[in-house]
């Protein structure tokens, strides 16, 4: 099945290159869940594919390993002109300005965003179409390959799990502006034990809360940003309930560590329920073993089947 998105055209030459078939390991028995994962900026699907699957945990097994029911699937980005570059085409999901210059001209960003989430949600609808339920498909990403899969599944894709590593939510600071106008706190991202973005009988005919509206209208600005309809409170709070893991490390040079808990608070204020770590010692990269060891204990407590 091609996932291409694109067509030749007049402007062909400012265009993003056809989409690249994804890199796929398929299960080692019966196939009961996928996991998506995409790719770092200038990467691509089969060279983080391979290193990640031969990571190991602490007892020696890589995750294949460990969960032979998995099919692991790695898609590529498209070439697109990035500007930090003097507009030189390389992989990325997105543009951006650059490392060190956050939240800098985001709407660079806006095009690559909205075609990767159209992309996410084929390769999700083609797995539901083999016969694997959204509650068996797992989301994520490295890098800006987290924040590309972080947006697409804030947006609404309904997902049974979500894994991040070393990334950050775009716009996360125009969603901090909405969910901030109405509260009257210093700091809406901050951890807290109240439980966000609750049903409060919207399903059943009632009008919603305050607190379901400020979150419909960030989540409403995140589909607006890539011409989605908006959705009712209703249609959306099943993701909320998506489990998530999100590692980074403290000595990342390149996604500065603040902008992975940033990510954290930002989807504890929308309602999710979060999973961080921190590595103290790691850079800009996943942990060998101690976060392998992470995402095994998270990938069994959402109900991936592994072996004993």
């Amino acid at each position: 099945m091609s996932l291409s998105t694109t067509s030749p055209s007049s402007g062909e030459a400012s265009q993003p290159s056809p989409q690249p078939e994804p890199f796929i390991i398929p299960p080692s028995a019966t196939h009961t869940h996928t996991i998506i994962l995409l790719h770092g900026r200038g990467s691509n699907g089969p060279k983080v594919g391979a290193e990640f699957l031969a990571s190991t945990s602490s007892t020696g097994r890589t995750l294949a390993q460990t969960f032979p029911g998995v099919k692991f699937v790695f898609p590529t980005a498209t070439k697109r002109r990035a500007v930090q570059f003097k507009r030189m085409r390389i992989n990325q999901w997105f543009d951006m300005y650059g490392d060190d210059q956050w939240g800098y001209r985001e709407y660079l960003a806006v095009d690559g965003l909205q075609d990767t989430t159209a992309l996410i949600h084929r390769l999700v609808e083609v797995e539901v179409e083999t016969g694997i339920p959204r509650g068996r498909i797992i989301l994520g990403g490295l890098s800006q390959g987290c924040a590309a899969s972080l947006y697409a599944m804030v947006c609404g894709e309904l997902v049974g799990g979500y894994i991040g590593m070393s990334g950050w939510l775009p716009f996360a600071e125009q969603l901090e502006g909405i969910l901030d106008g109405d509260t009257g706190e210093d700091d809406i991202f901050a951890p807290s034990s109240d439980a966000v973005g609750e049903d409060n009988g919207q399903a059943n005919g009632e009008s919603a809360s305050d607190e379901e509206t400020l979150l419909m209208e960030a989540v409403g600005f995140l589909r607006e940003n890539i011409s989605l309809a908006k959705i009712g409170f209703g249609d959306w709070s099943p993701v909320q309930r998506i489990p998530v893991f999100l590692g980074h490390g403290a000595l990342d040079e390149k996604v500065p560590c603040g902008l992975g808990e940033q990510a954290s608070y930002a989807l504890q204020a929308l309602g999710f329920q979060v999973t961080w770590r921190r590595y103290e010692q790691l850079g800009h990269w996943y942990a060998v073993p101690d976060e392998i060891d992470d995402i095994i204990t998270f990938l069994a407590g959402i109900g991936v089947e592994s072996t004993s």
